[in-house]
This record gives C-alpha cells, structure tokens and sequence, in this order.
C-alpha cells in the first residue's frame, strides 16, 4: 500500500545508501520519504516551500556531521520546530547527551528494527501534532483575551495570570448613553436592533483609536473608555473631550433616530479584573459615577457634558456653555457645563 497525497514526509539523511534503503522500505507504505546522502543536501531539502514533518538523521556522517546539521536546523526560526530523530550505532550517555543538547527528539539505534523505526516515527509526529494543536490554541486564546480587554491588561494575564489592581491617579473617563435605544427595541427585530447598535459602536472603537483612549466595556448601549489609564497620553483631559466631541457629532449611518449624551469627568480610578470564568477588567470611583451620571444631562446636540472642576482646565482651549445646576446623584448639586467644540 502506497501513502496517500496527505501523508507526511520524512526526510531520511544518511550517507550509507544501505541504510536509506532499509529505512525508506519501512517508512514508505505509510509515509511520502525524501532521501540526502549528506548534510548540504540535507539542509537544501528543508530550505523549499516542501518542508518534512520529520527528520531522520544519521550521525556520524563525512563533512557535515549530524550534530552541526541538527544545530543549524534548529537556529534557523523556519525550520526549529521540524522534530529530529538521530540514526546511530553509538550507544554511549555521552553521545545521546551531546545529541539532546543540540536540539533532537529521540534515537534510533542501529541495527534498524522496523517496529521501533515505526513507533518512534508515529509517537513524535503524534507528538508534534499535539503541540501544534495547542499552540493554535493558545494563539486564539490569546487573540480573544486582546478583543476583550485592553492590550496592557490582556498582555499581563499572559505573563502572570491576572491583572494588579492599581489606583491611577489622573484618568479621564468618558462614558457614552445612546438616546431613543429602549424604544428602538420595543419596535425592532433582536438582529435589527444588534446589527444597528454594532454598527455605532465600531464608528466609536475607531475614534477613541485615533484619540488614544482605550475601550473599557459596554453596559448594554451605555459605552466606556478612558484616557492615560494603561497608555499613559499627552493631556487624557483634552484627548477625551475631542473624542468625545467627534463621537457626539459624527452621524449614525443606520435607519435609526439614535442621539448620544456624552459625560467626561477626571479625576482618580481604581483598575482590575473581577471574575475568574469570564474575566471582566474595570475601572471603578467617583470619576467613573460621575462621568456616567453626566449623561443625563440635556444638552445641545453635539456636545459633551462636565462638571465647572473640568471645564476650568477646559476653557482656554474649548468653547462651552454653563447648563446651570444640576443634581447628581451621589454627588448632590454640581455645577455643569457643555463643551461645545474647540476654539478657533
């Protein structure tokens, strides 16, 4: 039985053409083989597009010997993960030592016995299946750990397995509320509805991208983000207010009569993971409450609401009205202002 068009190949180098005849008559009803009489050829094999799966390498070989071929394997990025199984008919600690040392897999030793050339074969392709499965894997785990959470907090769950909880002392928090959303849901399909808020949001995701804020989450049309948190900007006050000025005035292109209040407050935050079978990062205090309250607030379409404290650091640079004021949960009566764009 000849191997089929998916089998694998293995590359046989010896420079006995003996022992690459015994050696391919036991590999080729199960796997496509490639033979190299010496170690240039060898490593001219593995440079193509055409790469083995295995490499079956003797040892003790004229020019080249095997250990200064398994070293070069191994040093180039291409072609490092290609396991390799020496050939020998040393049997010494010393010799497999060396041989280990150099980056391979197992020994065989000769005589060749067919049913160890084979279960050695099976067992560290098997082997090399399984690791490259799992690092599949991982490489999704790790892209989606990056979609749900900020690139700082997702890259030290990578490296320690959770994120510090830390106190920042100069954040701006910008927090977003969708007007006409409940109603829109009342009278739309669940797809519709979903397809539409999808849409706002990307828009958002791309402005706080070209502003240098970073998305925090979303509580259902409520969006979250923040300025000099994990990636410490020029002026996150300023940077947020202009974002937030373009998210506000910046049309929604749906079928919907959507408006958004915007609230920017600064101040202190602590950040962090809750959870442990989905994590969550947030950021929590009274700059976050009091940027989400500010969105309640009217105001005139286009702005963004803050409390007289911010607008003080907001004047020379941007124009704005008082909205007189207002009451605030948890804060009682605050003085509130609207930006309303940038001076000229």
């Amino acid at each position: 039985m000849k191997p089929g068009p998916n089998s694998k190949t293995i590359l046989v180098v010896d420079d006995k053409p003996a022992n690459i005849s015994v050696i391919t008559s036991i590999l080729n009803t199960s796997y496509k083989t490639k033979v190299a009489l010496n170690g240039d050829k060898a490593l001219l094999l593995v440079s193509g597009p055409d790469r083995p799966n295995l490499i079956l390498l003797d040892v003790m070989m004229p020019g080249m010997d095997g250990y200064e071929v398994c070293r070069r394997l191994k040093s180039n990025p291409d072609t490092a993960d290609i396991p390799v199984i020496f050939l020998t008919a040393r049997t010494e600690p010393l010799d497999e030592e060396k041989g280990f040392a150099v980056g391979a897999v197992d020994y065989i030793h000769k005589p060749f016995s067919a049913p160890i050339v084979l279960a050695r074969v099976n067992t560290h392709l098997a082997l090399q299946d399984s690791l490259r499965a799992a690092r599949e894997a991982t490489a999704k785990t790790d892209a989606l750990l990056h979609c749900l959470l900020p690139k700082v907090a997702a890259d030290e769950i990578q490296e320690i397995g959770t994120v510090i909880p830390r106190r920042h002392e100069d954040v701006a928090v910008l927090f977003c509320d969708v007007i006409g959303f409940t109603a829109y849901c009342d009278t739309h399909e669940p797809e519709d509805v979903l397809s539409q808020l999808d849409v706002l949001f990307l828009s958002f995701e791309q402005i706080l991208a070209e502003h240098g804020l970073e998305k925090i989450k979303t509580i259902g049309d409520g969006f979250m983000a923040a300025a000099g948190l994990l990636v410490k900007i020029d002026n996150p006050l300023e940077a947020a207010v202009r974002c937030a000025l373009q998210m506000a005035q910046t049309p929604h292109h749906g079928e919907t009569d959507w408006a958004v209040r915007i609230g920017v407050h600064y101040g202190p935050v602590v950040s962090g993971i809750i959870g442990q079978e989905r994590y969550q990062f947030d950021i929590w205090g009274d700059t976050v409450n009091v940027a989400s309250r500010l969105t309640g607030i009217e105001g005139e379409p286009g702005g963004v609401m803050v409390t007289a404290s911010v607008w003080d650091r907001l004047a020379e640079t941007f124009r704005g009205e008082t909205r007189g004021d207002v009451h605030i949960k948890g804060k009682g009566i605050v003085s509130a202002f609207q930006v309303l764009g940038e001076r000229i």
